[in-house]
C-alpha cells in the first residue's frame, strides 16, 4: 500500500454509534496469547460501542476449509462487518468478495489478504515487524550468523516477515544462513532448532517465533550454549518477555495486538457508521515497539514498556459472543 503516515489514533466516541451492528470475527485460532490478546482487545472495544460480537476460530493455520465456512456462515446469518483474521493471503479472497457482494463490510486484520474487497485493513504489516528487529540486529555493528525460523509458511504474517528482516540486515555484518519453516507447535519448533544446531556449528544468532524462543532457550541450556547463541524474536508474548528479563533473550518487536484488535472493531464500526479516519483511508495499525532486555546492553528498555497494549490479563479466559446490550 505504500509508504504508511505517522499520527495519532482517535478511537470512535460510542456516542456516536447509531445502530447496535452485529459484528462477526474469525481468526486462525487461540492458542497462544497473542489471539488471545486479540480476543480480549476485540471483546473489550465491541463492550465500549455498544455492538454485537460473535468471535470465531478456524483451529489453526491449517483450518483454510473451516475459515471458509466461518466467512459464508457470518454472511449467511446477517453479520453486518465481518473482520477477518486470515489463514492464507489468497485462498479467502472468493470467499471475501461474496460476503462483500452480499452487503458485508469486511476488514482485513492482523496476517493480511490480498483481496481487493475488503474495505479496509486494521493491520501491523509484518513487514514492519521483521524489518524492526532486523534493524536492531544489524545497528549493533555485530557479526552475526543468523539462521531465521520464522513460523508456516505460506502464512501472510511469517513471509512478510521474513521478507522485512532480510532487507533490513541487506548489506550488513548480519549473514542469514537458512531460513526453515515450520508450524509454530512446540515440536515442531524443537525438531527445527534442533536441526539447525546440528547443521550450522558456525550459527551464533537464532531469529523467530516466541514458541522457537521457548524451546530454543531450554535447548541451549542443556547444551551449554545459552551464553555463545542469541535469541530474538518475530513477536512478543509473556513468555518471551520472561526470556527478556532473565538474559535469555535480547531482543523481542511487538505489534500490539491488544490496541490493533481494538482498532478493528473500531475501524468496523466506523466504516458502517460512515465516518472513516481520514479521506483515502486503507490501513491502520500502530507502529511496532523492539522491546530489549539486558542482554542488549545499552537498548535495555524494559522499564518503560506498556504490556497492556501487547497482553491480555493472566486471569482473561477467551469470549465467543458479545450482546449489544453490554
Amino acid at each position: 500500500m505504500g509508504e504508511g503516515t505517522a499520527g495519532t489514533y482517535t478511537s470512535l466516541d460510542s456516542a456516536a454509534v447509531t445502530t447496535p451492528w452485529r459484528v462477526c470475527v474469525t481468526v486462525p485460532h487461540l492458542k497462544d496469547p497473542i489471539w488471545v490478546a486479540v480476543n480480549y482487545g476485540m471483546v473489550t472495544e465491541a463492550q465500549r460501542l455498544g455492538v454485537e460480537m460473535q468471535f470465531l476460530d478456524a483451529g489453526g493455520y491449517g483450518g483454510l476449509t473451516e475459515q471458509v465456512k466461518q466467512i459464508e456462515d457470518c454472511a449467511t446469518q446477517g453479520a453486518d462487518a465481518i473482520v477477518v483474521g486470515a489463514v492464507s493471503q489468497d485462498a479467502l479472497n472468493p470467499v471475501i468478495a461474496e460476503a462483500a457482494a452480499d452487503g458485508a463490510v469486511v476488514v482485513d486484520f492482523g496476517n493480511g489478504v490480498t483481496s481487493t474487497d475488503v474495505a479496509g485493513h486494521a493491520i501491523v504489516d509484518y513487514y514492519s515487524m521483521g524489518y524492526a528487529i532486523g534493524e536492531q540486529m544489524a545497528a549493533s555493528g555485530e557479526s552475526k550468523n543468523v539462521v531465521l525460523l520464522p513460523g508456516p509458511a505460506g502464512a501472510g504474517w511469517v513471509e512478510r516477515s521474513a521478507l522485512g528482516f532480510k532487507d533490513a540486515v541487506a548489506g550488513s555484518s548480519v549473514t542469514v544462513l537458512d531460513t526453515k519453516y515450520g508450524d509454530t507447535g512446540k515440536e515442531v519448533q524443537l525438531g527445527l532448532v534442533q536441526d539447525v544446531l546440528a547443521t550450522y556449528p558456525d550459527v551464533d544468532t537464532l531469529v523467530g517465533t516466541a514458541v522457537t524462543l521457548d524451546v530454543a532457550s531450554g535447548v541451549l541450556a542443556e547444551r551449554g550454549l545459552t551464553d555463545s547463541i542469541g535469541l530474538y524474536a518475530t513477536y512478543l508474548v509473556p513468555t518471551t518477555l520472561d526470556l527478556l528479563e532473565n538474559g535469555q533473550a535480547v531482543c523481542a518487536p511487538t505489534e500490539q495486538p491488544v490496541t490493533t484488535a481494538r482498532m478493528s472493531i473500531d475501524l468496523a464500526v466506523r466504516l458502517l457508521e460512515g465516518k472513516p479516519p481520514n479521506e483515502g483511508f486503507e490501513r491502520m495499525g500502530p507502529e511496532p515497539l523492539v522491546v530489549c532486555g539486558p542482554a542488549a546492553g545499552s537498548s535495555d528498555n524494559l522499564a518503560t514498556f506498556d504490556a497492556t497494549t501487547s497482553f491480555a490479563p493472566s486471569d482473561w479466559s477467551p469470549v465467543s459472543n458479545v450482546d449489544a446490550a453490554e
